[in-house]
């Protein structure tokens, strides 16, 4: 990771991506905090691209639960994020409300609240190689030396931040909107500049279909799932399906950057990525690796690799809730 040793010089990035966006439904969108009637606690890790030099690693927990006597869903949520040599890493952490709205018997709204707080800072300053020290005899008299070219440099910087979501659903069909970063906190690391961090959107839908396969009679459910995400000039539109019975779910999906075209001209592919989940009585864990097609390259990148994990509990309580209220969105 090269840092060019100015004070007017800014480090930017996204908010981290995941595959399986629905095994992390709480990061994805806080309307989702107690969307399955039951307590629910998840993990998710991504390693992406491992083989380019550097770490570019992202891992997440999150709880939530359905609190029928006031009909709304609460949540917490952590994530943390290290990307380049010199670990440009962030850390977040979110209390989350949602409330269910009853739009008639068959159709639901729940609006939903995340208020946060977030790290951005370099984990390995020693790492780093300066725009100075790479041209060092030549800079010029008005040339600097690495740290002392930053003003009011801090490793790092903390900051609130404000994220809220909504979703439409029915018992097979869900629709949903979210937005992260309402407030434009700044994330530079120096006191002389500002750097608002780019709004996050995005916009999920789904289809849940119910079919019966095969001989054995066995009852599945086929998923057609669209996700849309953005932020700053980057954006990027996800398509996929999946076939879930109760004891196993796999699928594909096909992921597209639209922000700029390729520079070679060709179509600007991302990747396609290979899902296969596992359900065991109260856990789920789910695996996928995404197959590089851009112009960086499979044998390149390595593609990525992810793991979800989940744990589900119920109460009397949730037992008592009317199934349709469950939120029907994919699991992995």
């Amino acid at each position: 990771m090269v840092l060019v040793a100015t004070s007017g010089q800014e480090a930017r990035a996204q908010d981290a991506q995941l595959t399986q966006f629905y095994a992390a439904a709480t990061h994805l969108n806080p309307a989702f905090a107690g969307g399955t009637l039951e307590n629910r606690f998840s993990f998710h890790y991504r390693n992406q691209w491992p083989g380019i030099p550097g770490r570019f690693v992202s891992y997440g927990a999150s709880y939530d639960v359905f609190i029928p006597k006031i009909n709304s869903g609460i949540g917490v949520v952590f994530s943390s994020d290290e990307a380049g040599t010199g670990g440009l890493g962030t850390s977040s952490f979110g209390f989350q409300y949602s409330y269910e709205v009853p739009l008639g018997e068959k159709l639901s709204f729940r609006p939903g609240l995340q208020l946060g707080w977030s790290s951005r800072g370099l984990l390995n300053w020693n790492d780093l190689v300066f725009g100075d020290q790479l041209n060092r005899g030549t800079a010029g008299s008005g040339a600097t030396a690495s740290l002392e070219g930053l003003s009011n440099f801090q490793l790092v910087r903390n900051y609130f931040d404000v994220a809220a979501g909504g979703v439409v659903y029915s018992k097979r069909f869900w629709l949903g909107m979210s937005s992260r970063h309402l407030n434009s906190p700044s994330e530079s690391l120096t006191d002389a500049t500002t750097a608002p961090v780019p709004i996050w959107f995005s916009a999920h839908t789904g289809v849940r279909i119910p079919y019966v396969s095969g001989p054995t009679g066995a009852e599945q459910d086929f998923l057609l799932v669209a996700s849309y995400r953005s932020q700053g000039a980057f954006d990027q539109m996800d398509f996929g399906f999946s076939i879930d019975s109760p004891f196993l779910t796999y699928g594909i999906s096909y992921r597209q950057i639209l922000m700029k075209a390729a520079p070679d001209g060709a179509p600007n592919h991302d990747a396609i990525s290979l899902l296969l989940g596992l359900t065991e009585d109260n856990f789920r864990v789910g695996y996928s690796y995404d197959i590089t097609v851009s112009t960086l390259g499979w044998g390149i990148s390595d593609g990525a690799h992810e793991i979800t994990l989940s744990y589900v509990w119920r109460t009397p309580s949730h037992l008592r809730t009317r199934p349709h209220r469950i939120l029907p969105c994919a699991e992995f």
